[in-house]
């Protein structure tokens, strides 16, 4: 994921999930769930909505989300991996900016 995005509405925030053993892109994931919030140490609890949009690239996983303000904002993912027997959670810290 790129550190830094463009704020505004239907911003599209993309992620790449990777095997940690190999390195290898996780192309059958299935996001269970996501959230996005203004960082709390930036802003306070501020969530905006969050939809899956379909991506190209074997590993990558998009969403559309509403970014209102500059600043840093948190992702939140929650997914089934075949072969891990937990749900596998990420969470990414990214910076909004105007």
């Amino acid at each position: 994921m790129k550190a830094d995005v463009k704020k505004g509405d239907d911003v599209i925030v993309s992620v790449r999930l990777k095997h940690k053993a190999t390195g290898k892109p996780v192309t059958d994931a299935v996001i269970v769930q996501t959230r996005i919030d203004m960082s709390p140490d930036a802003m306070g609890e501020m969530a905006s909505p969050v939809t899956a949009v379909p991506s190209n690239e074997p590993g990558v996983y998009s969403f559309k989300t509403d970014l209102s303000m500059a600043g840093r904002w948190l992702l939140s993912i929650a997914a089934k991996v075949q072969g891990e027997a937990e749900t596998v959670v990420g969470k990414i810290t990214f910076r909004a900016t105007r």
